[in-house]
């Protein structure tokens, strides 16, 4: 397969160079990357360059002079339309606003990130673009040889496991809408796949929607749809229910929906009609299957979500967390090493020495299935030998930070550091030295997934990035 082509626009430079060493060490991208630091040389970079597969697109940037244009990103993208071979794009926001985020949608703007960057995120979502062409459909690779690893195999013959699978089945032969519920990395989209592939709806399509991934502005337009010049140079394109219609959309992170955006939903549930922006109401023949991580219940109560939503989303599936499912931790890590030990100086690797599955079994995987799946990745490509070990594996795996048992006052891990609060001259020191130890625990726990330690805790992610600048914390 030809080596992608990337485009990053972005007045920043430090940004642009993070966001190029996080590709380079991710073994699945293979990508030349470029840089323009004003619109004006983005846009002459578009009609001089070889055709860019994939546009990182940041909204306020100078042009050539270094007078800052608030729409730079969307007039990049436009511009982008107009080569011989348009691009896939994903914007940068971090100072959207309702026309612009219309134009943008209106433009088919691949996806959104907000900043501060979760750069973990930002990588994932190139990953999957890379794999698309320009009109969405995947590239094809004529010199692959090996058949595929099934990507959405759901691996696992615990008792838990088969039960979740008889759920499975026994909802997918009904039509009903149904919420999946589950921690992050447990594999709700699989579920929510498994549903769709063995319905009367496998025939049509399956649109997943990543409700938190897209701003709130531009939430309905990406949803319902928009008009016909409702923004300027926006012309009238179909929502994703519509894109949905005859199959199954999925609507994962329903939790993280606004309230405005909430009884626009339970309208859609109860008469399968959508109403998108500048547009007359139209019916939809479509299956819903939300998700969320979050308690919804608690969510509830807090007036955070609406309770005749939450009781319309009643049907649920819930998916335990790996820790719960021990016995299918093997099976699982040999199917990872299988799809990721596929390259040429790969497939030495046999195996996993003895002890390295039963220590699997021991750790308690804050991130669940995604978090194992990755800790194989990274390991098919550090050994160098036939089987891997505990040096080919993320340290943390063999460190005990994440163990899975309670504390107690005399052998806790972070006892002697919380007996220290005690000595502290002030409270106020007291409880800068109380947050320190806090958050890098929880951060630990999350593998310092910033946006889900965030919504753990119960902040803003902003807000935890400013924290952490406050206290000096940062991943060692």
């Amino acid at each position: 397969m030809n080596r992608a082509r990337i485009l990053i626009a972005d007045d920043e430079k430090a940004i642009c160079r993070y966001i190029n060493q996080q590709l380079e060490i991710e073994p699945t991208v293979e990508a030349d990357v470029d840089f323009a630091h004003d619109r004006d040389r983005a846009m002459e970079m578009l009609d001089t360059q070889p055709p860019y597969d994939l546009l990182l697109l940041d909204l306020w940037m100078p042009d050539a002079q270094g007078v800052l244009d608030k729409e730079a990103g969307l007039k990049i993208l436009k511009h982008s339309k107009h080569v011989l071979q348009p691009s896939q794009a994903i914007m940068i926001t971090a100072n959207s606003s309702s026309r612009t985020a219309l134009e943008a949608s209106g433009l088919g703007v691949y996806d959104y990130i907000s900043k501060p960057i979760d750069y973990t995120h930002l990588t994932d979502m190139v990953k999957t673009a890379l794999t698309k062409g320009s009109d969405g459909k995947p590239h094809q690779d004529s010199d692959t040889t090996d058949s595929p690893v099934n990507n959405y195999e759901i691996i696992g013959n615990s008792e838990v496991m088969i039960d979740v699978m008889k759920k499975v089945g026994r909802i997918a032969a009904s039509d009903v809408d149904v919420l999946i519920c589950g921690e992050s990395g447990t594999g709700k989209e699989l579920v929510a796949r498994a549903i769709h592939e063995h319905s009367d709806r496998r025939e049509g399509p399956f649109i997943d929607v990543n409700c938190s991934a897209i701003p709130s502005e531009l939430l309905e337009a990406e949803l319902f749809g928009i008009g016909k010049r409702v923004a300027t140079a926006v012309d009238q394109r179909p929502g994703k229910f519509l894109q949905a219609r005859g199959g199954t959309i999925f609507l994962d992170e329903i939790g993280d929906l606004s309230l405005a955006m909430q009884p626009k939903l339970l309208r859609v549930l109860d008469s399968k009609e959508v109403q998108g922006v500048g547009l007359h109401p139209q019916h939809v023949n479509v299956r819903i299957i939300a998700a969320t991580n979050r308690d919804l219940e608690s969510a509830v109560k807090a007036d955070e979500f609406r309770r005749d939503l939450y009781y319309r989303l009643k049907l649920t599936i819930d998916l335990p967390p790996l820790r719960e499912r021990l016995e299918d931790i093997s099976i699982l890590a040999d199917h990872f090493l299988r799809k990721h030990a596929r390259a040429p100086d790969q497939r030495r690797i046999r195996g996993f020495e003895d002890g390295i599955l039963a220590r699997f079994e021991q750790y308690h995987w804050p991130g669940n299935i995604r978090e194992l799946e990755k800790a194989v990745e990274y390991a098919a490509v550090t050994c160098t030998d036939t089987l891997i070990s505990s040096k080919d594996l993320p340290s943390e795996i063999f460190d005990g930070s994440s163990s899975v048992k309670a504390p107690t006052v005399d052998s806790h891990p972070l006892d002697a550091n919380l007996r220290g609060l005690l000595d502290a001259p002030t409270i106020k020191d007291a409880s800068q030295d109380f947050e320190r130890i806090f958050l890098e625990h929880k951060l630990r726990q999350n593998n310092w997934n910033i946006q889900e330690t965030a919504r753990q805790i119960g902040i803003k992610r902003q807000s935890l990035h400013r924290k952490l600048k406050e206290l000096g914390l940062q991943r060692t």
